[in-house]
Parts: C-alpha cells; structure tokens; sequence
C-alpha cells in the first residue's frame, strides 16, 4: 500500500491564475511596445508574489519589457534632439 505522503509529493502544483496572466502581460509587453505601456506594470503587479514558474517569469519579463520601453524613449528624445538642430549622429 502507498504512503500518502508519496501520493499527495507525486501531485503537481496548479499554477494560479495571477501567474498565468502576470506571464502573458510580460510577453505582450516584448511584442507590443509602445501601443500598450502599462503592461509590463501589470506584468511585475501579478507576478510579484510568486517565488517560481511563471509568476516568477512574468515578472522578469516585465522589467525587461520596462527596461525596452526606457532605451526606445531615450532613442527617440536623441532623435528629436538630432532632427531639431540638424545635426547628424555619428557623422
């Protein structure tokens, strides 16, 4: 006969709902860029009280979705620096 404490270690943990959705918001927030800004907010938001797996996944991929956004704007105010003196970067 089983012990069951064998049984009950066999069974895996159901991921919750905020970590599901807390995932899915990071990974739209890489794909989406400037058309829907607060998603990687939600993305660190959901995810912020999972340990591992994808709540944990989630969230990484929200700072790294906050960090995209950061580099595009400097990008762009560099741009517009340029494009309203005239001057030309790197030659």
């Amino acid at each position: 006969m089983e012990d069951a404490r064998e049984t009950e270690a066999s069974v895996p943990e159901e991921t919750s709902g905020r970590a599901i959705a807390s995932f899915l918001l990071g990974l739209l927030s890489l794909t989406t860029c400037f058309f829907l800004p607060p998603l990687p907010i939600l993305a660190i938001v959901l995810g912020a009280g999972e340990k591992r797996g994808l709540g944990r996944a989630g969230v990484i991929l929200g700072w790294i979705g906050i960090a995209v956004y950061a580099m595009a704007a400097v990008l762009v105010l560099l741009f517009l620096v340029a494009g309203g003196t005239g001057v030309a970067i790197g030659g």
